[in-house]
């Protein structure tokens, strides 16, 4: 018992590290763009394109990723996309034109798009479902903790050896990771799992037929329109509107990953503790307050009450994102769970790509104005709040789609 409890800690260390080493890679092109900007001479638009190209190679592997994870093995499917997605951020230093930035980050977004799926699989075998959404909070506390290190140190790397070099060190760093994996991912599953019946009724056919897990994926994807918005503008928005520096900029946007780290914990502990099967009250509410909040931070002459409006957005969406991912992590069977959160992540990326171009393109379009960009990022607040409304009893619609057993 002790070792076996011994080794699922090890392996939620190992997750751990994966999710903040992924998230490092992806965030610090949001402080990054800023001297490739310049470097490379983009307007607007460009910045936008760049910014958002990632995420659709992201979003195209999510599905297919989740299937591999289910088909091939989680620990597998884990090395593989470290190791390709630490190469393209080592080339992301080597980028020589626009051009070769868009495509080597679009196979950089590939490369990454794998490991949400399988590392939620991973957990997921070894954590019982009643645990799994608290795991869960807490694993992704790496991602924002790994935006705020990107934020911050990339901010200081950046003035001491340049975009380049940082770029090349993480590189490095990716591929000293999946060594880690290799090394110390001794097998798939070490904790208790569901019983044989259960894990033979859930097919990803049925998941597709599923009108709620539709609704949750709409719902996230809404969610992100916020969240990607607010991470990829923000610090353009404080150097062109606010007039900061970039050490400044650095430090005041690394402030919402904090919040949002707190977020997740908070929203992982009232899914288990006040709202469970209450879930869509926190997707409804989350979203309803963090709109508010979007719309007080543009709105103020303050610096520091846009900051405070920012960060209180911040905690609030993830909030809100603990309350969507609460029923598919504690219902679905591990054997399934790639495919599902796949699916699920295809939503909340697609919002991530979309997203940034979309308000580089409003933003040229009213001659540099911020004011309808972020506008937009309520809107996508409100489409997940009424998802939220919307969903009903997912447990029972989601058991109606894959309950019926198999026939010989």
């Amino acid at each position: 018992m002790n070792t076996r409890l011994s080794r699922q800690k090890g392996i939620i260390v190992l997750l751990f590290l994966g999710w903040f080493i992924s998230s490092i890679d992806r965030m610090f092109i949001n402080i990054a763009i800023l001297p490739i900007g310049k470097e490379l001479e983009m307007d607007a638009a460009t910045f936008g394109i760049v910014l958002s190209i990632f995420y659709l190679g992201y979003t195209i592997m999510q599905i297919p990723g989740g299937l591999i994870a289910d088909r091939y093995g989680s620990k597998m499917a884990i090395i593989v996309t470290i190791l390709v997605f630490s190469l393209f951020a080592g080339l992301s230093g080597v980028a020589w034109s626009v051009t070769s930035l868009l495509v080597i980050r679009f196979f950089f977004g590939l490369g990454e798009g794998a490991f949400p799926g399988a590392a939620t699989k991973l957990m997921s075998e070894n954590v019982s479902p009643e645990k799994r959404t608290s795991t869960q909070s807490v694993l992704l506390v790496a991602i924002v903790l790994g935006g705020f290190v990107a934020s911050t140190a990339g901010a200081y790397f950046i003035t001491q050896i340049g975009w380049r070099k940082v770029y090349v060190c993480l590189g490095i760093i990716g591929g000293i990771t999946a060594l880690l994996y290799m090394l110390f991912l001794r097998s798939n599953k070490t904790g208790p799992i569901e019983n044989e019946q259960q894990e033979e009724k859930v097919s990803f056919v049925s998941l597709m037929k599923s009108p709620s897990m539709w609704k949750i994926m709409i719902a996230l994807f809404g969610l992100y329109t916020a969240i990607w918005g607010l991470t990829s503008w923000v610090p353009s928005y404080l150097m062109n509107v606010r007039k900061l520096n970039l050490l400044d900029t650095g430090i005041y946007s690394s402030l919402p990953a904090i919040a949002g780290m707190i977020g997740y914990l908070i929203g992982g502990w009232l899914v288990d503790k006040v709202f469970a099967n209450r879930e869509r009250l926190l997707i409804i509410y989350g979203n309803l307050l963090s709109a508010i909040c979007i719309f007080g931070m543009f709105n103020v002459q303050s610096l520091a009450m846009t900051i405070i409006f920012q960060n209180m957005a911040a905690c609030l969406l993830q909030i809100a994102y603990m309350g969507i991912l609460a029923v598919p992590l504690r219902f679905l069977p591990s054997t399934i769970m790639g495919s599902a959160f796949g699916m699920l992540n295809t939503g909340a990326n697609l919002a991530a790509f979309i997203t940034p171009a979309v308000m580089g393109a409003l933003i040229q379009l009213f001659n540099g104005s911020y004011y309808i960009a972020f506008s937009y990022l309520i809107v996508g607040t409100i489409l997940s709040l009424i998802m939220g409304l919307l969903l009903g009893n997912v447990r029972d619609d989601i058991g109606q789609s894959h309950a019926k057993p198999k026939t010989a």
